[in-house]
């Protein structure tokens, strides 16, 4: 089934630990009867179970209580809940994600994610009602009902996603019971849903450079068809030669190539004559960032003896070896095969 492929994409961690980055900063304020500002501090935030802290405020039952270290409060806490599979956000699992690799062979492709809805929930832990309400009113405004977070989803494939966070639900709990001096807590527990997207084994796959349509006239696909194709084209430049009498006067450019550099290419022309040079004016390519392709082409010297219009050659850019980024020209065939 997993084909003996490994791979982890850390999604779960990077969404735990999003999730933790926006209530890292909560503060509280407390005052004196006149309304001055006596203390500011701020909500310690941990990854850890309801349990656990309920655990550690239960060990100094009392304000009497002697040895133990009680636990500080405020304070606030999250875990994981659940993971379920959102039918609702289905894809075609055959629709892939393919990104370049500066190879013009091959490619980096993912097949399409599978969304999850992963389930959260955030403790508030307070000894007074006051300290709690601060903390509670400055997370709510910001959920109506959804707060998106940016995620870098798959690195290699700088595939980055808005995750949505929907607060789904806030309960309370006030835990004062006992004598007055026993320690009380009150507990208030808000219910996250986050949406996920989990993607699988990152495969090389070939670049396709040419494509073969067979159109059939008879239905039972026997007899004449036409061929139709579809290829990849270098990205050199091409260009024509002109005569006037024996001399070249000038060359008409047919394709302007790119991915040059900013001196361009070196042009060849061949044929029955002698001693015809050329040199290129070079513009910036608008498709390769940092490269140039041909603006025009200037004969330095016509040469003489031509009977017929010479050949003209361009020379590759980078030296023939072209990149996936670089401009690419398609041509189309069309062939009619009779069997």
């Amino acid at each position: 089934m997993f084909k003996g492929k490994t791979f982890y994409h850390s999604h779960i961690r990077k969404a735990v630990a999003a999730f933790g980055t926006i209530f890292n900063n909560i503060n509280i304020e407390r005052t004196d009867s006149s309304g001055n500002i006596v203390q500011t501090l701020r909500v310690p935030l941990a990854y850890s179970t309801k349990q656990k802290f309920i655990s550690r405020i239960e060990q100094v039952p009392t304000v009497q209580s002697r040895g133990e270290v009680a636990i500080v409060l405020p304070r606030m806490g999250f875990e994981i809940i659940s993971l379920q599979y959102d039918a609702a956000r289905r894809v075609s699992p055959i629709h892939h994600h393919k990104k370049g690799t500066g190879s013009a062979t091959s490619i980096k492709r993912v097949f399409t994610s599978t969304p999850y809805d992963l389930s959260l929930q955030l403790y508030v832990f307070a000894k007074n009602q006051e300290d709690g309400l601060q903390i509670i009113e400055q997370i709510l405004p910001f959920f109506n009902p959804d707060f998106s977070i940016t995620v870098n989803d798959l690195p290699e494939l700088n595939i980055t996603r808005d995750i949505k966070l929907t607060l789904d639900a806030v309960g309370y709990e006030d835990n004062s019971q006992g004598t007055f001096s026993d320690r009380s807590s009150i507990v208030w527990t808000l219910t996250f849903n986050m949406k996920l997207n989990f993607y699988g084994h990152i495969a090389d796959q070939d670049v396709i450079k040419k494509a073969v349509v067979d159109v059939f006239q008879n239905p039972e696909l026997t007899g004449v068809y036409t061929r139709q194709q579809y290829s990849v084209a270098p990205a050199t430049a091409t260009g024509t030669a002109t005569l006037t009498g024996t001399a070249v006067s000038g060359i008409e450019l047919t394709y302007q190539g790119g991915g040059y550099t900013e001196n361009g290419p070196n042009i060849t022309i061949t044929g029955d004559g002698s001693g015809a040079r050329a040199s290129v004016v070079m513009e910036t390519d608008p498709i390769n960032t940092g490269k140039h392709r041909v603006k025009s082409v200037t004969i330095s010297d016509g040469g003489s003896g031509y009977t017929s219009v010479p050949t003209v050659t361009f020379e590759a850019p980078d030296d023939g070896n072209q990149s996936v980024d670089d401009t690419y020209r398609f041509l189309e065939e069309f062939d009619t095969v009779y069997e």
